[in-house]
């Protein structure tokens, strides 16, 4: 039971990571992400982390004796990624939607490696494990970064659309984001 779970989950993290890939592909040749610097530095990033992933995990997927993913997955994931493709043509692109999505993603990206870590941990499989914490300690910093850039972002966009905002506090929003997450992972949860 132990190779079947574990090529599964090797699996699913494979075909996720793919998905991801798609629109940051885009993104990194959108010429309004490109106006950008701060933007395009981040997605870049974030693409490249994703396809230092998809290596990793196609390697371990291969030692571990696993399959690139049931024609079933990959067609799921071929749909979805066709239907994000269709959203991205209709609406106007905006820097703080794409970042947004990304972060969005890579969110998901971070619980399927705690589920990956775990379940390696559970089944002895001491190198999955590893792979999927330092994928994990990736995925947390490329997030960090988008939350980082996304106030000037944000405020960059607001001006453009004729809003009156104050662009110089955007500095002040980025401390005030890395502040909420240190405050949160110290702060203790309460039970209902």
């Amino acid at each position: 039971m132990t190779a079947p779970t574990i090529n599964t989950y090797i699996s699913d993290m494979l075909a996720l990571e793919q998905h991801i890939a798609t629109p940051l592909e885009k993104q990194v040749n959108d010429s309004d992400v490109q106006a950008v610097p701060a933007a395009l530095r981040a997605v870049r990033e974030a693409l490249d982390i994703v396809y230092r992933h998809i290596g990793k995990l196609e390697a371990r997927l291969d030692a571990v004796g696993g399959h690139r993913g049931s024609p079933v997955k990959n067609a799921v994931s071929s749909a979805v990624g066709v239907a994000a493709s269709a959203i991205d043509k209709v609406r106007k692109t905006e820097v703080s939607k794409d970042l947004r999505d990304d972060y969005t993603a890579l969110s998901l990206s971070s619980a399927g490696y705690t589920m990956l870590h775990t379940t390696a941990l559970g089944l002895g499989d001491e190198k999955t494990a590893a792979l999927a914490k330092d994928h994990l300690a990736d995925v947390a910093a490329i997030i960090l970064k988008i939350g980082s850039v996304l106030p000037v972002v944000v405020l960059a966009e607001l001006q453009q659309e004729g809003v009156a905002v104050q662009t110089t506090i955007a500095a002040t929003a980025e401390r005030a984001v890395e502040a909420a997450w240190k405050e949160g992972a110290a702060r203790p949860t309460t039970s209902a």
